[in-house]
């Protein structure tokens, strides 16, 4: 029996397309330090896609399915940074004033690490992407199907599709960045970022 990667294609692009945690990070980036702020939110993200596949590759997801507080800790853990980014927009979309004398492109974005590392870390505090790695892809390798590098190749399938999905996002808000920089509509944008933000949380934390 031979891994079959259109069935699991063909389950995960439905999951990618569907907006969730990441790419609310990732729009929210590319609205406020342009579509290089986006892809660098993308590139963490899917960075931490990628850890959650080499631990599945090297076995992991067995041995987690047997420590429940791990979920939990995921869980809570996930809900908490997506509240703090959400209150954090909440208080940008109170005091945001744009600066007379300077154009958009004449402040810098957000550093470059710090986006990745906010991409990073929503993804791998992110339970539905723990969920999916540890204990779904493992149900699309037939047993007899050496393990190891079926893993990689499904890891591999599911970050491309998902990396098209956020640079996409990250264009399109990058494209609107600039008229989003005036202080009413960037105060609109980040008001309504942090209730959506605040709103994964929520469903993350029940």
């Amino acid at each position: 029996m031979s891994l079959n990667v259109w069935a699991f294609t063909a389950f995960a692009l439905p999951l990618v397309a569907t907006p969730g945690a990441s790419t609310a990070v990732v729009l929210r980036n590319s609205l406020a330090g342009g579509t290089r702020s986006g892809i660098a939110t993308a590139a963490g993200a899917n960075a931490g896609s990628v850890l959650y596949g080499l631990l599945t590759a090297v076995g992991l997801s067995a041995a987690l399915q047997r420590w429940p507080l791990v979920w939990a800790a995921l869980r809570i853990g996930g809900a908490a940074y997506l509240a703090w980014l959400g209150l954090r927009s909440l208080q940008r979309a109170a005091t945001y004033v744009q600066r007379a004398a300077a154009p958009f492109g004449a402040e810098p974005p957000p550093p470059f690490f710090r986006s990745v590392r906010e991409g990073f870390v929503t993804n791998v505090l992110n339970p539905s992407i723990a969920t999916f790695y540890l204990l779904i892809v493992p149900q699309f390798i037939p047993r007899g199907v050496p393990f190891l590098p079926s893993a990689l190749v499904l890891t591999a399938i599911h970050v491309s599709l998902a990396v098209a999905w956020h640079v996409t996002w990250a264009a399109a808000g990058g494209s609107l960045s600039a008229t989003l920089s005036r202080t009413r509509p960037r105060r609109v944008l980040e008001a309504i970022s942090g209730m959506a933000l605040l709103a994964l949380a929520l469903k993350l934390a029940i």
